[in-house]
């Protein structure tokens, strides 16, 4: 139990005043404490966030020789705090984390002092530790509530400006100077490169796409991403696309991803996002990432699929019926046209693939050694089984 008599109290009371009269002194190596263990706090003022600390120390100290928890006044400061340290782009870990430290350090200097001047008075204010541990949760609790607020508003805001930019830039129809202030609006330079990312929209959940965007926040260039119909969009600016990429497969790791040529201005930005989504079936197909660059070929191709259906019917059976064959082609045009290496690739003799290949020729007519046979062959493996 706490002490109660004034004579039992005053010890306490006069420990908590001399540590408030030394906190000039204090707060300064404890916010470099803070700063070095801590991710993300040098994006604070150094000046800002020791007059914050010594704020709410001052709180503290004050709380403990009176034996209250945070006021009202006190608790909308911490909401203040929050709401800044989302507008700064402060993680919320970071910031339960540096209150976390700073009443660690304070607790530390409370103990030293009261055991440097009395063992006893070090024993009175171990009793006090549940105070000290209301003062943590009611100050995190709010600043962690005030800083979701701000962080739901502000996404609620880019997100609706995000919609309005995509369906102008797909669809064409703003002039051109309203779109070059949508593009300013999300934080993209008109005039720069762009790349789109795409994947099915029902692997991503709106928090999901939350999570995605808070954390490529941390990157120095803009991503936004929205769901729209059947598709996420992803548009990046001074970000590589490996980096999202990597984001999106550590929370989906088996999601078919889309990615779109890097492009210029607005019109490429626009162009990226189609690359990107022509790619998305090829990369659903085949369980993976696919790249425009690299099936551009298949990816003009296939929205004709219904016009092309008689030329690639002949495929269509012996790709469903054989599928040693279909992965065979596959695998001989990924390697080089190389039986050798494609034999490696499926761990079968190159005599073996020779004659999957010919039994391929026989029952389509497409012979994979000539351009008009690999191409007809690959673009009906590539549709998809109900084309």
């Amino acid at each position: 139990m706490t002490p109660h008599s004034p004579a039992e109290w005053l010890p306490i009371i006069e420990l908590c005043d001399s540590i408030t009269a030394d906190l000039p002194r204090l707060v300064p190596d404890i916010v470099e404490v803070i700063r070095r263990d801590v991710p993300g706090y040098h994006v604070v003022d150094p000046d800002e966030h020791i007059a914050g600390v010594t704020e709410q120390y001052r709180g503290l100290l004050v709380g403990l020789t009176t034996r209250r928890p945070p006021s009202p006044d006190e608790s909308e400061r911490a909401r203040a705090l929050g709401r800044l340290r989302a507008r700064e782009g402060v993680s919320m870990q970071s910031l339960i984390g540096a209150y976390h430290v700073g009443y660690r350090e304070m607790w530390n200097v409370l103990l030293t002092r009261a055991d440097a001047r009395n063992p006893q008075l070090a024993a009175q204010l171990v009793r006090l530790v549940g105070t000290v541990w209301t003062w943590v949760q009611q100050a995190t609790t709010a600043a962690a509530d005030a800083y979701g607020e701000a962080i739901r508003a502000d996404d609620a805001a880019q997100l609706a400006l995000t919609f309005r930019f995509f369906d102008a830039l797909v669809a064409g129809g703003a002039a051109s100077v309203d779109l070059d202030q949508l593009a300013h609006g999300v934080a993209f330079d008109p005039g720069g490169e762009f790349q789109a990312v795409c994947s099915p929209a029902d692997s991503w959940s709106d928090d999901s796409l939350a999570e995605l965007r808070t954390a490529m926040g941390r990157s120095r260039g803009t991503l936004r991403c929205v769901n729209q119909g059947t598709t996420m969009i992803a548009l990046l600016q001074h970000i590589p696309a490996a980096a999202l990429i990597d984001e999106m497969r550590r929370r989906q790791p088996e999601v078919p991803i889309g990615i779109g040529s890097i492009r210029h201005g607005l019109p490429g930005a626009a162009a990226s996002i189609i690359d990107a989504k022509q790619v998305v079936p090829i990369a659903v197909q085949t369980g993976g990432i696919a790249h425009f660059d690299n099936e551009w070929l298949l990816a003009t191709v296939l929205p004709h699929a219904d016009r092309l259906a008689a030329v690639l019917e002949p495929g269509r059976a012996p790709a469903a019926n054989h599928p040693e064959l279909a992965e065979t082609v596959r695998h001989f045009a990924q390697h080089g046209m190389s039986l050798a290496a494609t034999g490696r690739a499926l761990h079968i003799h190159p005599n073996t693939v020779k004659y999957r290949l010919d039994r391929w020729h026989a029952l389509t007519g497409w012979d994979v050694h000539t351009w008009n046979g690999l191409s007809r062959s690959m673009i009906g493996l590539a549709q998809p089984p109900n084309a």
